[in-house]
């Protein structure tokens, strides 16, 4: 039995050509990015993989509105009559506001010797109790690891929210507007998420580029897009199940 798996939506007048096997299902305004599946076929993991896929070469040529990952619809009629036909006035807004624009996203990771140099020279506190633990065994240090523990985390998050903003504010005037995202990994030091015009995709590169060189030694930049506005439209729903 062949399913539809549904990738996103862009505008009916989008003229581009699919790629991964995708195929468009029009209806009025708006068109679904779909591809048609046999179940047997399906991995969750590689239709995941495959949609970001899909969806990052479409934004290349048009507006994009993704749709939450593993959706599944039972037909092409099901697309219509339960996604894009109740739908269609709110996805034709959405797609109009959003026309134009992109998702650009900054992701950064601390250099771990230069985040902990940093945080010794301004805490006393964590100073002295890491003297302190330096060379005793664990058994015999444990509740004053315990502490120190507690005292760099508590810095960290003070360093993150520092930079993050920082980095907002560097780059926002490059951008429509800009958000922080939440964080994946211990080493993680930013993670925004910027609404830019294409046509200023060069000049936010450009102060990516020398926010990087003001950073370096002390945080790893990673620049993500030209990418589908995640962040900003949320997965639109579809009244269908999809994987876990």
């Amino acid at each position: 039995m062949s399913e539809v798996h549904v990738y996103g939506v862009v505008p009916a007048t989008a003229e581009f050509e699919p790629g991964e096997g995708a195929r468009l299902i029009v209806h009025r305004d708006v068109a679904a990015l779909v591809r048609d599946l046999e179940s047997t076929q399906v991995r969750a993991v590689e239709v995941v993989r495959e949609q970001w896929r899909v969806l990052e070469a479409a934004i290349e040529h048009t507006t994009v509105l993704p749709v939450r990952f593993g959706t599944v619809m039972e037909s092409e009629d099901a697309v219509v009559r339960e996604f894009l036909e109740p739908s269609h006035d709110d996805l034709s807004a959405t797609l109009a506001q959003f026309d134009g624009v992109v998702q650009l996203t900054v992701k950064g990771s601390y250099d771990e010797d230069a985040l902990m140099e940093g945080i010794v020279k301004r805490s006393p506190a964590i100073a002295k109790l890491r003297a302190q633990v330096s060379g005793v065994a664990e058994e015999a240090s444990y509740y004053e690891r315990i502490e120190l523990g507690r005292l760099v985390s508590g810095e960290v998050e003070r360093e993150r929210e520092y930079d993050g903003q920082a980095v907002i504010e560097r780059l926002q005037p490059h951008a429509l507007a800009a958000k922080l995202e939440g964080h994946s990994a211990a080493e993680s030091a930013v993670n925004a998420a910027f609404v830019v015009e294409r046509g200023r995709i060069g000049e936010f590169s450009a102060a990516v580029a020398e926010l990087e060189r003001a950073l370096e030694g002390r945080i790893e930049l990673r620049y993500l897009g030209p990418l589908p506005p995640y962040s900003f439209t949320g997965a639109q729903a579809v009244g269908a199940p999809a994987w876990a």
